[in-house]
């Protein structure tokens, strides 16, 4: 995939700008998540600040970051 951005991409990217709601269901909100995540990973967040902040399970913001963690 290529890292510019194309102009489908500025759709989306208006997309997600305007309409938060449509945004989501194009992309589906385990990718917001994971997205959330990565974000809080790269801030240097404890996986128990993740899972607090998310209100989700510990399992679940680790297997959120080895996603991230991977992309390096």
């Amino acid at each position: 995939m290529s890292k510019r951005m194309t102009e489908l991409d500025r759709k989306i990217q208006e997309i997600a700008l305007s309409n938060w709601e449509q945004f989501i269901q194009l992309i589906g909100e385990d990718a917001i998540r994971n997205a959330k995540i990565c974000l809080l990973r790269q801030n240097n967040h404890s996986y128990g600040e993740i899972k607090n902040k998310l209100g989700i399970t510990t399992d679940q913001a680790r297997y959120g970051c080895t996603k991230c963690d991977t992309a390096k």
